[in-house]
């Protein structure tokens, strides 16, 4: 059977929450009145700024140009709004901006030969690459030795007296003395040569592409005599006959049909 545990109604009163409420409250939604926003264009109001009535005007020197090209072609009264038109704009801001004349600028004036070898001097002094300055000299106070040499002696002492490597130094592995009496044999010394000097010693490889003797003294039995033999095929109707460009005799009695004779003849040329 499972297990029941029992809670205290204390824990139980503890667990339940104190203020329960929804994560998202259900609102009505308001829907009040729409407002219309108007837009006010400039290029649909009946009179026009000043500043676009000056822009629309065409500019002095099109007006004058054509005015002076079509004025035998053109009538008075024409001739007399081209005028206007050319007056109007004249004396409008952006026709004056169009027409700005920069400044006269004055001509440099020359040097005196004071004032130019100055300059000379200037650049002369200038011109040279700069030279980074020369580093000071560390100062070092200097001491006898008869003063440093308590401290190097206590600079020379080790730190930590190692017991491990106090005493006598123990001898190291030697060669056993069967070992030194040993002879190497003639494989062994072949054997430690080095590969390169045994392959220049061998000289170049030359490959031996000459059959075997035995070979050349072997004798054909009569079955791979018989094999050699080429085979002739005469009675056979196909590509391994001896002559197959020949044309069997039943082919030359036979008669083309009609079909045959009408395809034969060669088309004639269109024009």
């Amino acid at each position: 059977m499972p297990t029941v545990h029992r809670v205290s109604r204390r824990t139980q009163y503890l667990a339940k929450p104190r203020l329960p409420r929804c994560r998202y409250e259900p609102r009505a939604v308001a829907r009040g009145g729409t407002k219309q926003t108007e837009v006010c264009r400039a290029y649909k109001e009946p009179y026009a700024s000043k500043r676009l009535q000056q822009l629309a005007l065409p500019h002095v020197r099109k007006l004058v140009a054509a005015q002076q090209e079509y004025r035998r072609f053109i009538a008075r009264r024409q001739q007399d709004q081209l005028e206007k038109r050319i007056k109007k704009s004249i004396f409008t801001v952006y026709s004056r901006l169009a027409n700005v004349q920069l400044p006269s600028v004055d001509k440099l004036k020359g040097m005196s030969p004071e004032e130019w070898q100055k300059h000379q001097d200037w650049l002369v002094r200038n011109a040279q690459p700069k030279q980074a300055p020369a580093p000071d000299e560390p100062k070092r106070d200097r001491k006898p030795l008869a003063v440093l040499i308590d401290r190097i002696e206590s600079l020379s002492e080790p730190r930590f007296a190692r017991k491990k490597f106090a005493g006598p130094e123990k001898p190291g592995p030697a060669a056993k003395p069967a070992a030194l009496k040993a002879m190497a044999s003639d494989h062994v010394a072949k054997l430690a040569e080095p590969l390169e000097r045994r392959r220049r010693a061998k000289g170049v490889v030359l490959e031996d592409t000459r059959l075997p003797e035995n070979v050349l003294k072997a004798v054909a039995s009569s079955r791979v005599a018989e094999l050699a033999v080429a085979k002739s095929y005469r009675n056979v109707n196909n590509e391994y006959r001896d002559n197959p460009f020949t044309v069997e005799p039943n082919a030359l009695k036979a008669k083309p049909t009609d079909r045959i004779l009408e395809l034969a003849k060669p088309k004639k040329a269109k024009k």
